[in-house]
């Protein structure tokens, strides 16, 4: 083997050739590096922004869901109020059937019923005028015209059946008044035939006493033999004259022995 000595001024160039070529090998190797950071850098990027979309939509979706629930849950509130109204509405459309029904049979009556109404008003009126006859004889002018100012009412064919049967009510409710009243007026009585002055007193319709305007004569109307009958003056006189009094307002009201006929026994 054969050695040669290279000269330094050879062996310097030579050095720095071989640390040029070896600095250019990690330059290219340190770039090269880079340029794959940079890929990855650019990949990490576009994966951030499609994660950033992704999101987005994820909480779109979630907004949305969320929404969607509370109007779930307005409309079910809804559907309860109306399920609650709706059987309201049912349970009042049952009785207004049968308020229906009702007025239907109502409705079919009123024929028989206006038919039988004129009938029982006759018979009312009937009945009223028999009863003031064979009453105490008080007051029987202003009785008996109101029966006649009824009948008139009753047989004009223009006053309404409602009129007409109204009339009738109102005769009976003024003859049931006297029945828990008392009162005291002038009149002239026939009196073992003969006509005399004299203050009559009724008191309800239990008794009909009488007194002449003079004082010297009392009495009563006897019912069952329907006529005017003297009593023992020394009896009732004062007796009758206080209770004329008194119902007059002349006189406090107070207890007064008066001759009531007793009461008998209904067959």
């Amino acid at each position: 083997m054969n050695y040669r000595r290279i000269s330094s001024k050879i062996l310097a160039p030579i050095v720095s050739l071989a640390f040029f070529m070896v600095s250019s090998a990690q330059a290219a190797e340190i770039m090269t590096d880079t340029s794959i950071i940079d890929e990855a850098l650019s990949v990490l990027e576009q994966k951030n922004s499609e994660l950033a979309e992704i999101q987005g939509r994820i909480n779109r979706l979630a907004n949305a869901t969320s929404s969607t629930f509370e109007q779930f849950k307005q409309e079910n509130d809804n559907l309860e109020a109306l399920l609650v109204l709706n059987a309201e509405y049912r349970q009042l459309v049952s009785i207004q059937e049968q308020n229906i029904e009702t007025l239907d049979e109502s409705i079919a009556n009123v024929e028989v019923v206006t038919r039988e109404i004129p009938l029982l008003i006759q018979k009312m009126i009937t009945s009223i005028e028999q009863f003031v006859e064979l009453d105490l004889p008080f007051q029987l002018e202003t009785r008996r015209n109101r029966i006649t100012f009824a009948r008139n009412a009753i047989n004009n064919p223009d006053v309404s059946i409602a009129e007409k049967f109204r009339q009738i009510l109102v005769l009976y409710q003024n003859e049931t008044l006297y029945g828990r009243t008392h009162e005291t007026y002038p009149d002239t009585i026939n009196l073992d035939g003969q006509d005399r002055e004299v203050n009559l007193l009724r008191v309800g319709r239990i008794a009909l006493l009488f007194q002449t305007t003079d004082r010297q004569v009392t009495g009563r109307w006897n019912n069952d033999t329907r006529s005017w009958e003297t009593l023992p003056a020394g009896d009732y006189r004062t007796a009758v004259q206080s209770a004329i009094r008194v119902s007059s307002g002349l006189d406090a009201p107070r207890i007064i022995e008066l001759p009531i006929a007793a009461p008998e026994l209904a067959q």
